[in-house]
């Protein structure tokens, strides 16, 4: 914007002076930090968002500029506070792909640059940061293809044979049935165990009669970290469960050991009866963790 027209420069300028409170503080900002002031962009943005707190674009602008500054951290909080406010903004999330990429936290900038690509396939640069992450991710190995990203323990063969090569093939078979069953109960959609990198370890989520859990788990993979940097954020304890409802469904999402468990049922089913379901995927999940660690089932 540093070839924005004087005119409207003076525009804005008079606007900001005459009311604090106006919106021009952000094109204003805007302008000065293409123009290289970036001291002068960020008195403007940080006194336009203490009249509006809830303006995710000031906030992301803000991030910009302290990364600008050399203040890493606080950018991530501005860009976190962005992802608050509006979870699909792709500027808050690009960078904080980035940042998570320079920081070493190759889980985390995995999760945010796949995110951000979901609504720009044509970033170059935010896939090949993803790559990057994938590499590191996975031991400094190149970035695997789609087919050849790793996978959980595989179960059992299909003809009930015990695999010799996976000691968790019982535990496998208890849980898969587990889910299965709170699958059946009344009203409900599905029940699943997810690993901390969203893989799907044992259950089902159907979905207009097909087993969608794959990708219900990759929607849903993120949701447990994203959790736990919120509350963290506002210093209110650990994470218990989330209840997502849409005209649909209710889904109720609940830790396990470092992955998570998630039910869904009908809209129509009372909460209370999705809460239930979900407190015994929660049990059937602690068994098999405690099994697979070689603890007591």
């Amino acid at each position: 914007m540093s070839g924005a027209d004087p005119r409207q420069v003076r525009q804005w300028t008079d606007e900001v002076a005459a009311d604090p409170a106006s919106p021009a503080f952000l094109p204003l900002a805007r302008h000065h930090r293409a123009a290289g002031r970036r001291d002068l962009a960020v008195q403007l943005v940080v006194r336009g968002l203490r009249r509006h707190p809830n303006d995710v674009e000031a906030h992301h602008l803000l991030g910009l500029l302290y990364r600008e500054g050399g203040d890493a951290l606080k950018a991530f909080d501005e860009w976190d506070i962005a992802l608050a406010l509006s979870p699909e903004h792709h500027g808050a999330r690009r960078e904080l792909g980035l940042l998570c990429l320079e920081r070493g936290e190759w889980e985390a900038a995995v999760r945010h640059l796949e995110r951000a690509l979901e609504t720009d396939l044509e970033d170059a640069d935010a896939r090949a940061a993803l790559e990057a992450a994938w590499a590191r991710l996975r031991g400094g190995a190149p970035a695997p293809a789609a087919e050849e990203a790793p996978v959980p323990p595989p179960p059992p063969p299909a003809d009930g044979t015990r695999g010799s090569g996976w000691a968790g093939g019982e535990a496998w078979d208890e849980a898969q049935a587990g889910c299965g069953a709170l699958a059946r109960e009344r009203g409900m959609l599905g029940a699943v165990l997810l690993d901390a990198q969203g893989y799907v370890l044992a259950g089902e989520m159907a979905v207009e009669g097909a087993d969608r859990a794959a990708e219900v788990a990759a929607v849903l993979s993120g949701a447990s970290a994203e959790a736990e940097r919120t509350l963290r954020h506002l210093r209110l304890g650990g994470w218990k469960g989330i209840l997502v409802e849409t005209p649909e469904a209710v889904v109720r999402l609940a830790p396990a050991g470092d992955g998570m468990v998630a039910v869904a049922a009908r809209r129509d089913v009372p909460t209370g009866w999705v809460l239930r379901v979900a407190g015994r995927a929660r049990e059937a999940a602690g068994r098999f963790l405690a099994a697979l660690e070689g603890g007591p089932a």
